[in-house]
């Protein structure tokens, strides 16, 4: 999952438009990327050498939501830039992570539409570029990144976020906080069929874990 390019579905996501900034953001995504940061953290500690890390996310509402999460947090040979798409323009890092947010029945992806746009978020990348995305809503369009998605599952680099147990913890945590683990309680829910978890019957019984 965590090679030179994969694309991670993330399951149990909601889009939502922030009030304040009237921009989207993906609480599910978030915390999947900030689990991830994390994981650099500490698989970094050992090394002697420098890493950077660019997350980046068309919406300013996700954007400041993950700098915030991550603000203070300071590691001496880790260095992490969160920016838009636009504020990538030009930059590189050695990994970048790209949260692509929209989460939707009807497939619209809004800023990615553009092939432009998806250009830019793609091509940061020095080494390691890891698309989280929604496979549904992304695969729903005949656009570039159902393409993208396409691309990713013949060249063996898609994976799901429930691959990777820290991520399925990430998921539930941040999915209890939101009073939305009934999201993860129906049959086809990928976490609901695969995680130990699935024998419980309410998000109350899932809230006792």
């Amino acid at each position: 999952m965590y090679g030179p390019y994969s694309f991670i579905n993330v399951f149990g996501g909601r889009e939502e438009m922030d009030v304040a900034s009237h921009s989207r953001r993906n609480m599910v995504e978030f915390a999947v990327t900030v689990r991830i940061v994390h994981k650099l953290f500490q698989a970094w500690n050992k090394s002697k050498e420098k890493l950077s890390i660019g997350v980046t996310s068309p919406y300013a509402a996700q954007v400041v939501a993950i700098q915030d999460k991550l603000r203070l947090e300071n590691h001496e040979k880790v260095s992490v830039t969160v920016k838009s798409i636009d504020g990538f323009q030009g930059g590189e890092e050695d990994i970048i992570i790209v949260s692509t947010v929209r989460s939707n029945n009807d497939g619209s992806i809004g800023f990615f539409s553009s092939p432009q746009n998806t250009n830019v978020a793609l091509t940061r990348a020095r080494h390691c570029l890891w698309i989280l995305g929604n496979e549904r809503t992304l695969m729903s369009r005949n656009s570039v990144w159902r393409a993208i998605v396409c691309d990713s599952r013949d060249r063996q680099c898609f994976f799901s976020a429930d691959e990777d147990g820290d991520l399925v913890e990430a998921i539930i945590n941040v999915k209890k906080d939101l009073d939305q683990l009934e999201d993860l309680l129906h049959g086809e829910s990928i976490v609901f069929k695969n995680a130990r978890w699935k024998e419980f019957g309410s998000s109350k019984d899932l809230a006792n874990i």
